[in-house]
């Protein structure tokens, strides 16, 4: 099996799932995370000297998942403005014939997060599923798939933390409360999780064979007195 996660700057597969990607090379899946941007505008450095470093920090966090990477270096902030992605994106797809593509959702907060899940329902056609990744903090999201994460969580961080340049701890933090969050949806409060959402549509109907083990179901317990 092989997931290809489409993400719009360096850190973004890190930081929304990571724990996942985890999961998937634990399944025994390949995994290749595209980057959109050259990442150039986040951050108060030249545009220039900030984009080379956040390659290099992108690769680091692909080595400690154990995932492969594409960078794509479109220009941060303008991937709305240029059709030559959505073409460039299919023919990856096209080339590197995923059987589950991971992306940004329709209604992130990001503009260059909306343009990747756009370009992604293009790229991926008919040919292969899209699963939507859990917004920054979850909101206005309803989620239908959960990854649970507990064991990877400590692995995830590492991978966020490979992003110096971002401040990367406000996000490692976020990233537990989140995943607490997720994890406790399911009933599970010592546990992280991430969530994701896919919306059916022929001929993808059920892609639960695809997805890692959610968090384990507890039984309801009813104490009657006698």
């Amino acid at each position: 099996m092989h997931v290809a996660l489409i993400m719009a700057h360096p850190d973004d597969a890190d930081i929304y799932c990571g724990g996942s990607v985890a999961a998937w090379r634990l399944m025994g899946a390949e995994v290749t995370i595209l980057i959109a941007t050259d990442g150039s505008k986040g951050g108060n450095f030249n545009p220039e000297d900030l984009a080379k470093l956040r390659s290099e920090e992108a690769i680091a966090a692909a080595k400690v998942l154990d995932a492969n990477l594409i960078q794509l270096n479109f220009p941060d902030g303008e991937l709305c403005q240029s059709e030559e992605f959505s073409v460039k994106l299919t023919t990856e797809v096209l080339r590197l014939k995923p059987n589950l593509l991971v992306a940004h959702a329709p209604n992130d907060y990001h503009v260059d997060h909306r343009a990747v899940s756009s370009a992604s329902l293009v790229a991926a056609s008919f040919r292969v599923p899209v699963l939507w990744v859990d917004p920054m903090m979850g909101n206005d999201f309803l989620p239908n798939y959960y990854v649970d994460i507990s064991q990877f969580q400590i692995l995830k961080e590492q991978a966020i933390l490979c992003h110096k340049s971002q401040g990367p701890g406000h996000f490692v933090e976020m990233s537990r409360v989140q995943g607490r969050f997720r994890s406790a949806q399911c009933g599970r409060l010592n546990g992280f999780a991430e969530a994701f959402r896919h919306d059916p549509i022929h001929p993808f109907a059920d892609i639960r064979p695809l997805i890692p083990p959610p968090p384990q179901l507890k039984p309801i317990v009813v104490n009657s007195s006698t």
